[in-house]
């Protein structure tokens, strides 16, 4: 499986615009999440101007990604989710705190979700109770891994070549048991030199969970596969994939995706 614990760009046109109404917005028909279990984002359509943040006052749309914090609009709009296994996110040094997706699962779950500078990584008293989520011939899937085996995940935020030297080169990492998932296909928006099979670090988060779900409690849930538990994690990703289609579908002939993208991601007759 390949994976890109990649990265989130709101742009500046994402920033400042304004949705249109839905008279006016050329919605996709078949969105890739019309089967998944995600409240409505309704509220982010709201949400024309930026407002300051609560903890900084930084001038921010939809959230502080500096301070993890709902912004412009009250938290109780939010999704909270409680996750069934603490995660540390460790994230590289240069990766820039507004391109990162684990911000979404930070903010909708905020008792479960922790995240370090690769430079202040925690001195984990127990290693071998962890588990890092990274691909790579030494990683398991979680069918063939004991529930009470380990107690909390590991995951490396920032490019690939980033991601990849954290945890190839990080005396803290380097030999921490790896997790791996069945290969996805990304939705991100952002242009990346790798296949499609290469997520963003908030799809990956969610299809962990989604396994944790089918692997361990499906059974005492009495449920024969999963039930959506998890699906609120990708709530602003599903919101801003959405968005970017939309305003991109409008203003067709007049703004076009990056030719570098994989060709068809715009899906403007759908």
């Amino acid at each position: 499986m390949d994976l890109l614990f990649g990265t989130l760009s709101l742009d500046k046109h994402q920033q400042n615009s304004k949705r249109t109404s839905p008279e006016e917005d050329s919605k996709l028909q078949h969105s890739p999440f019309d089967s998944f279990k995600i409240s409505s984002t309704a509220i982010l359509d709201t949400l024309n101007t930026r407002s300051f943040c609560p903890k900084c006052t930084r001038s921010m749309k939809y959230f502080c990604y500096w301070c993890y914090q709902v912004v412009g609009c009250q938290r109780s709009d939010v999704p909270y989710l409680e996750l069934p296994i603490k995660i540390d996110v460790i994230k590289h040094i240069k990766e820039l705190e507004g391109k990162s997706t684990v911000a979404h699962a930070k903010i909708i779950a905020p008792n479960d979700v922790s995240i370090y500078s690769s430079l202040e990584i925690p001195k984990y008293e127990n290693p071998d109770r962890l588990l890092l989520l990274f691909p790579g011939p030494d990683s398991k899937t979680l069918n063939e891994i004991p529930r009470d085996s380990f107690d909390k995940l590991l995951v490396v935020d920032g490019t690939w070549q980033q991601a990849s030297s954290l945890t190839k080169f990080t005396e803290e990492l380097k030999n921490i048991r790896k997790v791996t998932i069945n290969p996805q296909k990304t939705l991100f928006w952002r242009y990346q030199n790798k296949s499609e099979n290469y997520l963003a670090t908030i799809e990956a988060l969610y299809y962990f969970e989604k396994e944790y779900y089918v692997t361990y409690e499906s059974i005492t849930d009495n449920e024969n596969s999963y039930n959506g538990k998890y699906d609120d994690l990708l709530w602003y990703y599903k919101y801003f994939y959405e968005f970017i289609q939309s305003s991109y579908r409008n203003d067709k002939g007049k703004k076009h995706f990056t030719t570098r993208h994989r060709q068809g991601y715009i899906k403007y007759d759908e």
